[in-house]
């Protein structure tokens, strides 16, 4: 009891050396408590408590959606047959074939990928933990209406795609800039999926103790691609790719858990069963307490990581068009349990990686966990298959936009295959030979990542509300102007964000 009271500062409020009258003194001091608390047998601790409640709520939303997700197919929705036995002008692509939770899931899976292991980083480098969540809310709200406002644009000009809603709210000029610039995101998207494919699982063989040409990770992507990436791919209908969107959510859910376990056992802290086995830069570090509000130049890097964090905005007219009970009401709510989820499940990493291993938290967090913790195998392996099953996400956007580009036909079978494969033999191809996109990709991601999720959503809004009818009804006047300030928003995150890839590349110190 006396070194617990010792650790909170004692009875005489004590401030100095890190007392709890500095801003982070008693902040500092959760680790301490925890671990005096484990050591006196306590079972719960205020740390505890932070990482558990985020980890609870995505259970509880998991829980609902795989339950409304086996209700619908339990459940012979007759309507679906007979939409697909109807001849009409849509494109195969665009027929309504999904499932209220099948476009949930596959919605979270296309935002949900490996970077969510990149954010406790972010907060280590320096921006508070709770700041952090703020900041993650606030993307939260902003992204997820505009994806909203995508929807909604749809039902209002009757488009299936950005291009078709800007031919029809703008004109051909506008079409053409918006499909250009998704397929230029998109290419670097699936190329970077590509590279963490082969090399992901190429460590994994050579974990195991493969050896041989067929272990490089060239041969590896060659393999997976061929196996695993074509057939996936050459599904047009969105509703088939929610049952691997599922499994890939379930293998991230399977990650942040183990990451809770370990935090729980104390297997990282000093002393403790991993804690030895790891490199001193990647032992737990709280010599400057932990930060939950503080703000520095270093928070501008998480801006950015998590300005992309919620990107699929890329897809939300192909998840509108292939919706079955297709309305804006039921749309709105997928968007919302689909964004809840994913800010829920960004916090609880947030949480329990930044409080197991503070300031030494790495980019790719599960290179914090030692190589003899078989649970740490298991959840790298994890990782590597819930990235192949994203793949297929962002590669049907690449394909739409590359289709509306070139003016294919997308209703052909002949340009679909054509298309699908070319692009795969291009994205293999580049994934084998380059090894770190650099620059050019990150800087036109940062780019694009602006215009996509905030400055087009405004302007297809300003111009459908102007120029359609359906727009007029659909849009108030409060919303035509207001799109001014995400096309502005826009702008501005576009900026920012290519701002901090030229300092991270150029002055890292200036972010220090």
């Amino acid at each position: 009891a006396r070194r617990l009271w010792r650790a909170c500062g004692g009875a005489s409020g004590h401030t100095g050396g890190g007392g709890v009258g500095e801003p982070d003194g008693g902040l500092r001091r959760l680790h301490e408590v925890a671990a005096l608390q484990r050591e006196a047998g306590a079972q719960f601790t205020a740390a505890d408590a932070l990482t558990l409640a985020p980890g609870v709520l995505v259970v509880c939303i998991l829980a609902s959606l795989l339950y409304s997700f086996l209700t619908d197919l339990a459940q012979a929705d007759s309507k679906t047959e007979i939409a697909k036995g109807q001849p009409g002008d849509a494109a195969p692509g665009a027929r309504p074939t999904s499932s209220g939770p099948q476009t949930v899931f596959n919605m979270i899976k296309n935002m949900v990928g490996e970077g969510i292991l990149s954010l406790p980083a972010g907060v280590a480098a320096g921006t508070g933990l709770m700041g952090s969540v703020v900041i993650a809310t606030g993307f939260c709200l902003m992204l997820g209406y505009t994806f909203s406002l995508m929807g909604r644009v749809c039902h209002a000009t009757g488009g299936s795609s950005h291009k078709a809603c800007a031919q029809k709210a703008s004109g051909p000029v506008m079409a053409r800039v918006i499909a250009v610039t998704l397929m230029l995101k998109t290419i670097g998207t699936c190329l970077s999926y590509a590279i963490v494919i082969g090399e992901s699982f190429s460590r994994i063989l050579h974990f195991f103790g493969f050896s041989g040409v067929f272990t490089c990770r060239q041969a590896v992507l060659l393999m997976m691609t061929a196996v695993v990436l074509v057939p996936l791919c050459l599904q047009r209908d969105l509703s088939m790719l929610s049952y691997t969107s599922l499994v890939g959510l379930s293998l991230e859910f399977f990650v942040v858990a183990f990451m809770q376990v370990r935090f729980l056992d104390g297997s990282y802290e000093p002393g403790g069963r991993y804690y030895d086995q790891i490199e001193e830069k990647y032992q737990p570090d709280f010599d400057d307490g932990v930060n939950y509000w503080g703000i520095s130049a270093s928070t501008f890097v998480l801006l950015g990581s998590l300005s992309t964090a919620y990107i699929a905005h890329y897809n939300a007219p192909k998840f509108y068009s292939q919706m079955r009970a297709q309305s804006v009401d039921n749309f709105n709510k997928a968007v919302g349990a689909a964004f809840i989820f994913s800010l829920t499940i960004y916090t609880w990493i947030i949480c329990v990686g930044y409080l197991t291993f503070g300031q030494a938290s790495n980019g790719l967090i599960l290179n914090n966990y030692s190589e003899s913790d078989a649970g740490a195998t298991a959840a790298r392996v994890a990782i590597g298959f819930a990235v192949v099953f994203g793949f297929p996400l962002a590669f049907t956007a690449l394909r739409d936009s590359a289709i509306d580009v070139f003016g294919f036909d997308a209703g052909s079978d002949r340009s679909f295959y054509l298309v699908t494969f070319v692009l795969l033999v291009f994205v293999t191809t580049m994934g084998c030979f380059v090894h770190d996109l650099g620059l050019v990709n990150s800087l036109m991601g940062a780019m694009f990542g602006g215009m996509i999720v905030l400055a087009f959503p405004g302007l297809l809004t300003y111009y459908a509300a102007c120029n359609t009818e359906g727009g007029k009804r659909e849009f108030s006047m409060a919303e035509r102007r207001g799109a001014w300030v995400w096309i502005a928003g826009g702008c501005a995150l576009s900026t920012l964000g290519s701002a901090i890839v030229l300092i991270k590349k150029y002055a890292p110190e200036l972010l220090q």
